[in-house]
């Protein structure tokens, strides 16, 4: 299955840049170029907020939508613990 998704990306970079003028495929490289960096910026952030519990490895291997459930539910247990601390330093 990720061969065949790989391949049908694959087609459609190539009609997509097939059908653009050089100025126009330089502007979509550099455009592609800064969503990688910051895709890559935000794998880097989810190894350091994961305090190691997941490696680099691990996420690049992860399908997209379990990146995204991860996020959601880190972010969601920072809420948890946030709230806790409000909490507990109310009632000091």
């Amino acid at each position: 299955m990720e061969n065949w998704c790989r391949l049908g990306c694959s087609k459609f970079f190539r009609g997509l840049i097939a059908s653009r003028r050089p100025e126009e495929i330089i502007e979509l490289v550099e455009r592609y170029k800064k969503d990688h960096d910051k895709t890559e910026s935000n794998y880097i952030d989810i190894v350091i907020r994961s305090e190691g519990s997941f490696s680099y490895q691990d996420i690049m291997t992860m399908p997209v939508n379990s990146i995204s459930l991860l996020v959601e539910r880190m972010n969601n247990r920072i809420e948890e613990l946030n709230k806790q601390n409000k909490q507990a330093s109310g009632r000091r």
